[in-house]
């Protein structure tokens, strides 16, 4: 089968979780642990957390909990959160697993692309496969890490969610990375995101990047036509619908 590669480059910015794992809850374990150990006591509610970024969740959970003006002590929840994220390595090991159809379809879109994750520009348009998630950074490095699909994808070039509130502003930051570390262009549907949730999809609208969905979490594949995705998957188990939905132009 072959696929229309007619852009400049391409960057695919997968989000992580309920797309490509399922972290067994560390995520909120790591909130659990930073919020007792900075205001001595357990956290009073969990927040919505699906396709929202890890500052958007760290501003409700303060709110939620009575912190006064959570504004002024996000960063400082922030900071905690990171150091105590490597000591949730566990929990994912434990109770995390890789989504099916997930790490056969990053190697397969691998094998695609002309530029290898953590090199440099190959010979013809580079295919660069990265993040674009609400974890920050740290986060997101423990749980791919911990569940071994961080050999394919070049996190130095992705958006993590300590950096801005808001999904849809992390696409510009991971355009930029991608086009300082492999030299083209990725802009307009030369970016793909892929998610589970319409906040991926508004991501990608706003950015004018494509957006294709998988119904991997907790919206439906009719949940995801509605958000307006450029293409919906039921799951990643059909390697070939995988490739062919992210590499159409």
């Amino acid at each position: 089968m072959r696929y229309r590669r007619d852009v400049p480059g391409l960057l695919v910015l997968w989000d992580v979780d309920h797309t490509l794992i399922n972290a067994g809850r560390a995520g909120w374990r790591a909130y659990q642990l930073a919020f007792g150990q900075m205001f001595g006591r357990d956290v009073p509610a969990s927040p919505s957390m699906a396709g929202r970024t890890d500052r958007a969740i760290a501003l409700e959970t303060l709110a939620l909990a009575g912190v006064p003006d959570p504004r002024t002590q996000v960063d400082a929840f922030q900071r905690v959160l990171a150091q105590v994220a490597p000591s949730v390595a566990d929990v994912v090991r434990e109770h995390g697993r890789v989504l099916p159809g997930a790490a056969e379809a990053v190697r397969a879109l691998a094998g695609t692309g002309s530029a290898a994750a953590g090199g440099g520009p190959g010979i013809g348009d580079p295919l660069v496969q990265s993040v674009l998630t609400g974890n920050m950074r740290v986060m997101a490095q423990v749980k791919l890490g911990t569940l071994g699909l961080d050999r394919v994808l070049d996190l130095r070039v992705g958006a993590y969610g300590d950096a801005h509130e808001i999904r849809a502003d992390l696409v510009p930051l991971a355009r930029a990375n991608a086009t300082a570390a492999y030299g083209a262009d990725f802009s307009g549907p030369a970016t793909v995101l892929v998610g589970d949730t319409p906040l991926d999809i508004e991501a990608a609208r706003a950015a004018g990047a494509r957006a294709v969905a998988v119904a991997s979490g907790e919206f439906s594949v009719a949940d995801l036509e509605a958000a307006g995705a450029d293409a919906v998957l039921p799951d990643l188990t059909d390697t070939a619908a995988v490739l062919a939905a992210i590499l159409s132009t």
